[in-house]
């Protein structure tokens, strides 16, 4: 008999254009009986639509916003019926403008074009997968039938937890959620064309002013708003044309960023070389952290299709991270805390002892197999190809280290209406964002470390930052270099420069006790505090999502 086998569970992710907006086109489709229209523009991220009738459409049943040609499509399941207002299963991940088609399904064809959720963090064996925890509440009511015992139970919240814990790094792509944003760049690119339309965040369809001038055919590369010198307010993104339709190009992954129209002559998109290009991402913190979706695909020993079980777990926000090598090891990166909005699954049909004959959560969706997974092909990062520097000074006798950031996020459950037994948390907020870094590092020579110029950690820990101006702080500068334009780099302070003053400082020793242990050369456990990063991965992927 046919079993689920955890080797053949797979985890993909994929970015959210607004929190709890989980991606995926819908071009292909079994239709129902119910259709209509929509009354109005609707932006991405509504967890509700108006229509202009609800004729043939109930609570229960699932619908495809938008998909006219050249435009984005998507299902999510009706929750609740008020009127013309459908109430939604989660956010819409895309802008869908007035007069858009709104079509009963029971059913979708994944198509590879349309599948969005293909990014795996890593190498990975074990998933905390973030199931509902539903909270329970016994309540006791005065009165000698209980004899003590509760009088009923309610439900209240339902919350939403997972993590990936030492995954192997093969590339950065994972790495940008916990911190912030991430601006690509191109080696090398040639003067374009300009969008004639506004290009909207979560947008695949864009319009342009023209086909020549620039090379632009499918299975091109283009750069969007590329930004000479990348900051933290750029927003250069880089993505493949998937087809063409006119002056309409479809891309391979929604935007991140909003792209205004640009002016006549303007080189807002530039074509970039299919081989021989490396490029530049530039992770910046931010404040509002974009979030992620989670898909799980178990498929049985048996190979059959019909049996897949497949959940989405949405508007998952990447709460702590740890980023780790211990020498002779690899890179090693964790998704410690992961809280999402919710989740939907496959398993539609409900059981003998329901009620009903759907399933709460469920719905129709994409099944994302391992055909769709955009496996990486490049080596992991190994120890031995990394590098700490501290105050000027390349320290050369690194064991391990460690550098987790938190975010401090809070799941929130506010007052707000919804339907369908969704009682996740309304949002997810970050409050104040720490680091931690710890390095275990033996000492160095003791003619090095004795010597009146020598920088040692033993030395900058007694100074406590202050160098004589005032609380400085120094730099650091982690990096692992796989080969030539092959690289992480995270540099302490974001700007390389720890300086006095509020928003100005670096690094500090909390402790680094040179005790007497077994351990020959002597080694230090330094904690240091961080006040901010910076991340620069410099490698041959175009895409960063």
């Amino acid at each position: 008999m046919a079993v689920y086998r955890s080797d053949q569970a797979q985890l993909t992710f994929g970015p959210e254009s607004a929190p709890g907006a989980y991606p995926g086109m819908a071009t292909t489709v079994v239709t129902g009986t119910g259709d209509s229209t929509l009354a109005s523009a609707h932006n991405a991220g509504s967890h509700k639509i108006t229509v202009a009738s609800t004729t043939g459409i109930t609570a229960g049943e699932d619908v495809k916003i938008g998909g006219a040609s050249n435009t984005e499509s998507e299902v999510r399941r009706v929750e609740f019926v008020e009127g013309a207002v459908l109430f939604l299963d989660a956010p819409t991940a895309h802008y869908h403008a007035s007069s858009s088609a709104v079509q009963v399904v029971t059913s979708i064809t994944t198509t590879a074009n349309e599948v969005y959720m293909n990014q795996i963090p890593g190498v990975y064996d074990t998933v905390e997968v973030p199931d509902m925890t539903p909270t329970l509440e016994p309540r006791y009511f005065l009165g000698t039938q209980s004899k003590r015992d509760f009088f009923a139970v309610y439900k209240g919240q339902q919350a939403f937890t997972g993590s990936v814990s030492g995954f192997v790094l093969l590339n950065g792509r994972a790495l940008r959620y916990p911190f912030g944003k991430v601006v690509t760049k191109a080696s090398t690119s040639s003067a374009g064309t300009y969008l004639t339309a506004e290009a909207r965040k979560g947008d695949v369809f864009i319009t342009v002013a023209a086909i020549t001038g620039p090379t632009l055919a499918v299975g091109g590369l283009i750069a969007i708003d590329e930004a000479a010198s990348p900051v933290a307010t750029s927003v250069s993104e880089v993505r493949k044309i998937v087809a063409i339709s006119t002056l309409t190009l479809q891309l391979d992954y929604p935007l991140t960023y909003a792209h205004a129209a640009a002016g006549s002559g303007t080189t807002q998109i530039k074509t970039v070389a299919a081989t021989g290009i490396t490029y530049d991402h530039h992770i910046f913190e931010q404040v509002d952290l974009d979030t992620v979706s989670w898909h799980v695909h178990m498929r049985d020993s048996g190979e059959t299709t019909a049996n897949d079980f497949d959940r989405t777990y949405f508007g998952g926000m990447i709460g702590s991270a740890t980023l780790a090598a211990d020498e002779g090891g690899m890179l090693n990166m964790s998704w410690d805390g992961v809280n999402f909005q919710g989740f939907k699954h496959n398993q539609m049909l409900g059981n003998s002892s329901s009620s009903s004959a759907i399933v709460p959560h469920a719905g129709v969706m994409q099944s994302i197999t391992a055909a769709n997974v955009d496996f990486p092909t490049s080596n992991p990062y190994f120890f031995s190809q990394g590098s700490v520097t501290m105050f000027g000074v390349e320290v050369a006798r690194v064991r391990s280290f460690s550098l987790g950031v938190s975010n401090g996020e809070e799941p929130r459950y506010y007052i707000q209406r919804r339907q369908g037994n969704k009682r996740g948390p309304t949002e997810i907020r970050e409050q104040r964002r720490e680091y931690t870094l710890g390095v275990t590092l033996a000492l160095p020579d003791s003619q090095a470390a004795a010597g009146s110029s020598g920088n040692t950690i033993f030395k900058e820990f007694l100074t406590e930052g202050d160098f004589g101006s005032g609380m400085q702080g120094f730099n650091i500068v982690l990096s692992f270099t796989r080969g030539t334009n092959d690289s992480i780099t995270i540099t302490i302070p974001d700007d390389g420069t720890a300086a006095t003053g509020g928003n100005q400082q670096g690094a500090f020793f909390r402790s680094a006790p040179h005790g007497i242990t077994g351990d020959n050369p002597v080694q230090v456990d330094a904690d240091i505090l961080v006040r901010n990063a910076k991340i620069l991965v410099t490698d041959s992927l175009y895409y960063y999502p």
